[in-house]
């Protein structure tokens, strides 16, 4: 018999934390059915200067490029989940709302989050990003911890 998941387009929020990297292998874990695409969505914020953005976003693409890049290897045998990354410029808006928006814009059917807050600051265990995200968007929403 052959299973295959409901969540066939997975977008996974990136921002290079542990917690991301957990969430991509989760993702992927979920897309595993033929035809499954993972994608991971690095945003990135205002910064003082175009050219540290620019850096920011390239240092985040080449992190994900090589997480997915082992994900694919390990994956089964006839098993083909595509995998890809984006980076978002957001001059507005806070990340976790832009992760939203983009899940709901390109029709993806689950979001995956990995939640980390910042110690003793945070208000709730979802941390920020993953709170706003899981309150904006009207996708299924996987929030998970590395920890």
């Amino acid at each position: 018999m052959r299973t295959v998941s409901p969540f066939r387009r997975v977008l996974v929020g990136f921002d290079g934390s542990p917690d991301a990297a957990e969430a991509l292998g989760v993702a992927a874990a979920v897309a595993a059915g033929d035809g499954g695409h993972v994608v991971a969505l690095c945003v990135v914020a205002p910064g003082l200067h175009a050219e540290a953005r620019e850096a920011g976003g390239g240092r985040l693409r080449q992190q994900a490029e090589a997480i997915l890049s082992e994900l694919a290897r390990g994956q089964p045998p006839g098993k083909t989940v595509r995998m890809s990354v984006q980076v978002v410029y957001s001059d507005d808006g806070s990340a976790g709302q832009v992760v939203s928006d983009y899940a709901e814009q390109h029709g993806f059917d689950i979001l995956v989050l990995g939640r980390h807050g910042d110690g003793a600051h945070r208000k709730s265990r979802l941390g920020r990003v993953a709170g706003r995200a899981a309150q904006a968007c009207s996708v299924p929403v996987l929030l998970l911890s590395a920890r």
